[in-house]
């Protein structure tokens, strides 16, 4: 799937450059944050029952997310938009007598979706992504340390709207089922160039 949103991507941007005099052709830049709950304190918990000690946790409770995006007006009220999202790191660090673990997560995907908006600003979007989330730990037991790193793809559908003014963008996407793995709400600021 994330093949075809690339190939999806590529079309779109070829397309939108080339017919740029029949419709409103822009590009942009978001900064987001999404709060994130990851249910470290269970996993906390589930350890210390798996090797009975007492474990620790500590872990961000959010992510920075950023993206860029171009952006094609179909019609006056329809505009089709294509994306790339990363993310900041998450890290959970557990503590405990026999060792300790620290694990980093983060995710970047793209995204399609159809935006419909008004005269007055307010838009409301809907469309597909697909994402990676990429994991790495670093667990050490008894004095000895073991490296490990993951993957997880997905796709899944977004939703969202915001009201856009003058060129900058407020909105709040909802990102089901990323890479497989959890649903993300989005928000953030942008800037839209022409």
């Amino acid at each position: 799937m994330k093949k075809i949103l690339s190939i999806i991507l590529i079309i779109f941007l070829s397309n939108s450059m080339a017919y740029a005099g029949e419709g409103e052709f822009s590009f942009g830049i978001e900064g987001g944050y999404s709060a994130v709950d990851l249910e470290s304190e269970k996993s906390a918990q589930e350890i210390a029952n798996a090797i009975g000690e007492t474990v620790t946790v500590s872990y961000n409770t959010g992510l920075l997310v950023g993206r860029v995006f171009a952006n094609y007006g179909l019609t006056s009220d329809l505009d089709v938009e294509a994306g790339f999202f990363q993310s900041s790191t998450f890290s959970e660090n557990y503590s405990m007598a026999s060792g300790s673990a620290e694990i980093d997560y983060d995710f970047n995907g793209f995204d399609v979706s159809a935006i419909i908006k008004d005269e007055s600003g307010f838009f409301g979007k809907a469309g597909m992504h697909s994402a990676t989330l990429n994991g790495a730990a670093s667990v050490v037991i008894g004095g000895t340390t073991v490296n490990l790193t993951d993957s997880a793809d997905g796709t899944g559908v977004l939703i969202g709207g915001g009201y856009e003014i003058e060129g900058v963008r407020y909105s709040l996407t909802h990102y089901s089922d990323l890479a497989g793995v959890d649903d993300f709400m989005v928000f953030s600021i942008g800037f839209k160039f022409n």
